[in-house]
């Protein structure tokens, strides 16, 4: 009998030992183990940020990463293993706060964690008020304010603006402590005011007045008329209209007004200043919507293309 293998034999056999090297192992079971709890609690609290901190948490794989959370803050913050604390900061004082941390393996695995309940301290008052307020600049429709910023042991959130002792708008304290006030009727008396409100919503004393005549217009110029009126059904007879906003020979179009005119008749309800949508009510049946602008001189545009709904009042 010979000693060499028949040809075909040994291909075969290199096939099959081929296809045993080839075939792939079974997969291994995957980690379903999660890390142990890391239990928080909490290192420091004060009137704006709360200090947390809490246990190191262990697991199979040997490695984690904490994730903290705030109930009332979408924002999600990823901590590696070596750090166990952090300070949640912008917080407001006073107020009841939700944390928790999880621990979460690389295979996803998560921990279990417990809450912690945190009531930020208190504020110690109001903010001081706004200092030499002053008027930079008059003409017929505005007049723009400068002032001298607030102080606060917490920080100030915002600044608002009072004409005639009424609010007219709030600025946010990231920005310049100056305004312009758009919307005024020409060859008015006005008396303008600032006050602070801080992060505790503590109001302060309002500035000094500053008093400003604005000054006579000769605009007769009616702004363009709103375009691509479009309403949308909400809810029963509440609509919601859209259109392109007006431009002005004067005033900016943040300022203009815009009149709501639903089968011919004003509506009030919808009524609106400087954007180019509104919600208002139908009545039930057919209605035809119309929008016109309105500048600070009072000049009326014409009328944006009309639009009609049928509604079903509810």
């Amino acid at each position: 009998m010979s000693s060499h293998a028949h040809p075909k034999a040994v291909v075969g056999l290199v096939l099959v030992l081929g296809a045993l090297v080839a075939a792939p192992a079974a997969p291994a079971a995957g980690d379903r183990t999660p890390p142990s709890k890391p239990t928080l609690r909490l290192a420091e609290n004060g009137k704006t940020s709360v200090a947390l901190a809490w246990t190191r948490s262990t697991d199979n794989s040997g490695s984690v990463k904490y994730v903290v959370h705030l109930w009332q803050d979408p924002t999600i913050v990823t901590l590696p293993q070596s750090q166990t604390s952090y300070t949640w900061t912008g917080l407001r004082p006073s107020v009841q706060y939700f944390f928790w941390v999880e621990a979460v393996d690389p295979s996803g695995n998560k921990s279990a964690s417990n809450q912690l309940t945190v009531t930020t301290l208190r504020d110690g008052g109001p903010p001081t008020a706004p200092g030499n307020l002053q008027v930079t600049d008059v003409g017929s429709s505005k007049v723009s304010l400068s002032w001298d910023a607030s102080a606060d042991d917490t920080g100030i959130a915002e600044y608002q603006v009072l004409v005639n002792g009424a609010r007219w708008g709030v600025l946010s304290s990231t920005g310049p402590t100056s305004v312009t006030v758009l919307g005024l009727a020409p060859s008015t008396h006005y008396d303008f005011a600032v006050r602070a409100q801080d992060l505790g919503y503590n109001v302060s004393p309002p500035s000094a007045v500053a008093s400003a005549t604005t000054a006579a217009s000769t605009d007769t110029q009616a702004p363009t008329a709103p375009s691509d009126l479009i309403v949308y059904e909400q809810y029963c007879n509440e609509v919601l209209l859209l259109w392109t906003q007006s431009t002005d020979n004067e005033d900016p179009q943040q300022a203009i007004r815009y009149q709501v005119f639903i089968n011919g008749t004003l509506d009030t309800i919808g009524a609106t200043t400087g954007v180019g949508r509104t919600i208002t009510y139908g009545v039930d049946g057919e209605n035809t919507f119309v929008v016109r602008a309105v500048d600070s001189a009072g000049n009326v545009s014409a009328p944006s293309n009309p639009f009609t709904l049928d509604l079903d009042v509810c």
